[in-house]
């Protein structure tokens, strides 16, 4: 097989072992959305049994479900077979396969992406849950954790553009759909809801503050 013969970027990348997918992008996308309408409706329902909870909180356990998900399920397939992800032909790699048309570094085993796919997958996958757990529980430590990990998410997504954009972002294909749907739809959304997280997670640490502040100071002049 020649170089040319797969749809990534650049043309002239080297996949000697690549395999097409058997299955359309429909296909593909479809059970994405099957999968994530599960997870969503299956952990509302679940939280919407504890009475406690506020729709905010629901939302936000919705939310870090998902990543979990994503991070441990998905990213951690990429973690453990990137190295034979282009010849592979089941669901998740074909469903990478498809998602590397808009960033090719994937089938490559680019050492900045199997870093960063393995912190997600290790670290930040497993406290999305234990974040979740924390609502549940009514811990106060999940604002904490809520900030550290809409951090890391941030953090780590500003990585992953930088590192590919101040190049012209070369291991993506310039179509519509893999440019600005794949690359930078699904990817901005890392950026803005734990943008939103944070900055609540933020405000609610500092109101707490200043509240034990002011109980502290009405128990000194009594």
């Amino acid at each position: 097989m020649t170089t040319t013969d797969h749809p990534y970027y650049p043309v002239t990348l080297d996949l000697p072992t690549y395999q097409p997918n058997t299955l359309s992008y429909v296909t593909l996308i479809g059970g994405w959305l099957v999968a994530l309408s599960f997870v969503t409706l299956s952990t509302y329902a679940w939280l919407s049994t504890n009475k406690s909870l506020t729709s905010g909180d629901k939302w936000t356990g919705v939310w870090f479900m998902i990543c979990g998900c994503i991070h441990v399920f998905f990213e951690g397939h990429f973690v453990r077979h990137h190295s034979t992800l282009a010849s592979k032909t089941d669901f998740l790699s074909q469903a990478w396969k498809e998602y590397s048309k808009s960033d090719s570094r994937y089938l490559t085993s680019d050492p900045f992406i199997l870093v960063i796919e393995s912190i997600t997958s290790v670290l930040w996958g497993p406290l999305c849950f234990y974040v979740v757990w924390s609502i549940t529980r009514g811990y106060t430590s999940r604002y904490v954790l809520t900030a550290l990990v809409s951090l890391g998410h941030i953090y780590g997504d500003a990585l992953y553009y930088g590192t590919t954009v101040m190049e012209g972002a070369p291991a993506s294909r310039p179509e519509y759909l893999y440019f600005w749907i794949y690359f930078v739809g699904t990817n901005s959304l890392w950026m803005i809801a734990p943008t939103i997280l944070l900055i609540h997670s933020i405000r609610k640490i500092n109101s707490d503050i200043t509240q034990l502040k002011d109980i502290g100071t009405t128990q000194k002049k009594i």
